[in-house]
């Protein structure tokens, strides 16, 4: 059973009017916990809202970020939160506003990433700061699973609009990441209402792709050469003398 989420403020009164509001409208028990980090008097959370997955309203995004800073002395507390569709973005945000990140790591999960494509995306946005400004989200409960982020790439040279998109596959127990770029939001979300071309690459992942062939290509032109079959013919054949010599490492 997982324990219930828990952000630890009995006795204490919100400081201002944001952490009030966010507080009401905040029912713990509507979380699973996933990750919960702790110094000292601040706590870090990274949750599922289940809540998402019932609601009227469908297609929400279901995981959410807290950032709680208690006051003891005065009775006080501040409460920070962010909503996310995709774990990396919300891994992100955590970082962001200071929690160290290996402690947003998630630990005995059920899917596993698909392919290192998956593990370099990931990582990028988690390491990316303020890089991204998300636009839109959305995280989808059918099956199987679907979760996209949009943004606008701040040092994208080009196609600055990238949607990371993240699809689930069961059977494998395994997820997979992706990101596309586009020239403006309209260009994505038509793309998304639609799926009838492949999501464009960045032109980034792209480079990333050509490096790795030439790499490819160099180690295959620097290793020793494999002889001809003219060469290996001619040393496998024994001469005359050879051939009249007794084989006496070979008993009958």
């Amino acid at each position: 059973m997982t324990p219930e989420l828990d952000f630890l403020l009995d006795g204490l009164s919100p400081a201002d009017e944001a952490s009030a509001a966010l507080q009401e409208r905040t029912w713990e028990f509507d979380f699973d916990p996933i990750v919960r980090h702790h110094v000292g008097d601040r706590s870090y959370f990274l949750a599922f809202d289940t809540s998402a997955t019932w609601g009227v309203v469908r297609n929400l995004p279901n995981l959410a970020a807290f950032d709680i800073q208690r006051d003891q002395a005065n009775g006080m507390f501040t409460m920070d939160g962010s909503l996310h569709a995709n774990l990396a973005f919300a891994q992100k945000w955590l970082v962001n506003h200071g929690c160290p990140p290996e402690a947003t790591k998630v630990r005995g999960l059920s899917y596993e990433p698909f392919d290192d494509l998956t593990v370099r995306v990931e990582d990028q946005i988690r390491r990316s700061g303020d890089r991204y400004e998300v636009v839109a989200v959305m995280a989808a409960d059918e099956d199987p699973t679907e979760a996209w982020t949009m943004a606008m790439d701040s040092k994208a040279s080009e196609l600055p609009v990238r949607v990371f998109l993240e699809q689930s596959h069961p059977e494998q127990l395994t997820y997979r990441v992706r990101e596309g770029a586009f020239p403006d939001c309209a260009s994505a979300e038509r793309w998304l209402d639609e799926r009838s071309t492949p999501m464009p690459e960045s032109p980034e992942y792209r480079r990333y792709a050509e490096d790795l062939r030439t790499r490819a290509a160099l180690t295959r032109s620097t290793a020793p050469a494999s002889p001809s079959v003219a060469t290996a013919a001619a040393t496998a054949t024994p001469t005359a003398s050879a051939a009249a010599q007794p084989d006496r490492g070979r008993s009958l």
